[in-house]
């Protein structure tokens, strides 16, 4: 979505707006770094408490953050760039191949065996069906109304002479 407004007449007007480009996308650049750490942090939070319940940190790790800019535009960004991370957020349902792996065999046909040993379990097809755990979407959705009063302060602020 994008908000295209155009002036017509009063070149005053218009000199004035130009000015304050730079004052109000640093403003922005501003809350927008804010609000994306924000959101970094709830997200790592989700991560590792009530969503998900964090077992080796990889997840928490990998979640990061950006702010670029551009000219007049600015766009922050909450990210992950591990493959398995959208099954958490948006949950799935399929057929996985599972690698070969070695595993210790302690009990077999129900009962204790008396000499555990690794065995190698070979590849095979499994069936998941993992439930939606979000933790950025929600994140985001948390802090919603946070993030754009920081944008509207911030903006204003930098907009009154």
């Amino acid at each position: 979505m994008s908000l295209d407004v155009r002036i017509i007449g009063d070149q005053g007007v218009l000199a004035t707006l130009r000015g304050m480009t730079p004052q109000v996308v640093s403003a922005a650049t501003a809350s927008i770094r804010r609000s994306t750490m924000r959101v970094l942090a709830r997200a790592k939070e989700k991560v590792s408490g009530d969503v998900l319940k964090n077992r080796t940190g990889t997840l928490r790790r990998a979640i990061n953050q950006r702010v670029e800019t551009g000219g007049s535009r600015v766009v922050g960004t909450v990210g992950i760039k591990l493959t398995y991370a959208a099954a958490h957020e948006f949950g799935f349902k399929g057929t996985v191949n599972v690698k070969s792996h070695l595993r210790m065999m302690r009990v077999a046909w129900g009962r204790p065996v008396a000499n555990p040993h690794k065995i190698t379990v070979n590849a095979h097809p499994t069936k998941m069906n993992l439930r939606e755990r979000s933790f950025l979407r929600s994140s985001l959705k948390d802090l919603r109304s946070d993030i754009i009063a920081d944008l509207q302060a911030s903006v204003t602020k930098a907009v009154k002479p």
